[in-house]
């Protein structure tokens, strides 16, 4: 025999409880002002020209209506398309589960924190000079460093560009040197760096629920869908669910 009624009956209203979000969507466009289009990097070993690197306008859409975030690619293995609507579900760095690594998403968030929301939002606090803010005459070249930055910190854990899967482009096939000197500083700058504030988009297909690319970005103050934080209450009716269910197990130990 199973876990009493009871004990169920607590653990779906603890899963009940936990804030899941209503259905929310977005469609993706690339930044032309915040990226580069074939960017060479080497991924693998092999030669790689990149259809895009740097910031994606995402049209986030809720119950509340639709805003515009800046974010840029967390994946370098999954594809989202521009222009097509995905279900998406918004999570603070620290809530995602593998396979992507909460601790590698702090990082980025720390950086599109620093160096990308205050180019966004004039006034947005940030540790870093202006210079190595995304703007100016160099966004474009400064967006696509920061995402390739991105991209060797999820992958490789920010191990440089000369080894690991994400690597500069070969001497046949090199990648820009201005965006590559813009990822080694980015990559830099956040090494060993730590925030909860940003805003991650885990994505997937409305036709078959497939997982999409994932997309993080900076923290915004506004209506659209927000990450959803369990309240304290959620924690003790879960807990109680939990010993609950406990409980149940150690009867049905104790009945044989």
């Amino acid at each position: 025999m199973g876990p009493s009624r009871r004990a169920v009956g607590l653990f779906a209203v603890a899963i009940l409880a936990s804030g899941i979000a209503a259905a929310d969507t977005i469609v993706a466009n690339v930044d032309t002002s915040l990226g580069e289009y074939n960017v060479m990097i080497s991924i693998g070993g092999t030669d790689t020209n990149t259809y895009f690197a740097g910031g994606l306008d995402i049209q986030l859409t809720n119950s509340n209506g639709t805003v515009t975030r800046e974010t840029m690619c967390v994946d370098l293995f999954v594809d989202i398309y521009v222009g097509q609507s995905y279900g998406t579900s918004v999570d603070l760095p620290s809530q995602v589960v593998p396979p992507q690594n909460p601790a590698l998403l702090e990082e980025v968030a720390w950086l599109e924190d620093n160096a990308l929301l205050p180019a966004l939002t004039p006034g947005a606090p940030s540790v870093l000079p202006s210079s190595d803010w995304v703007q100016g005459a160099n966004a474009a070249a400064m967006g696509a460093g920061m995402q390739i930055a991105i991209w060797d910190i999820v992958v490789d854990g920010g191990d440089g560009f000369s080894s690991g899967t994400v690597q500069q482009g070969s001497a046949a096939h090199p990648t820009d040197p201005t965006v590559l000197s813009w990822a080694q500083t980015y990559e830099t700058l956040a090494a060993g760096q730590s925030s909860d504030l940003g805003f991650v988009y885990e994505n997937v297909s409305l036709s078959n629920g497939s997982p999409a690319q994932t997309l993080e970005g900076p923290e915004f103050q506004d209506s659209g869908p927000h990450p959803v934080a369990p309240e304290s209450s959620t924690f003790v009716l879960a807990g109680m669910a939990l010993l609950a269910l406990g409980h149940a197990a150690r009867r049905k130990l104790g009945s044989r």
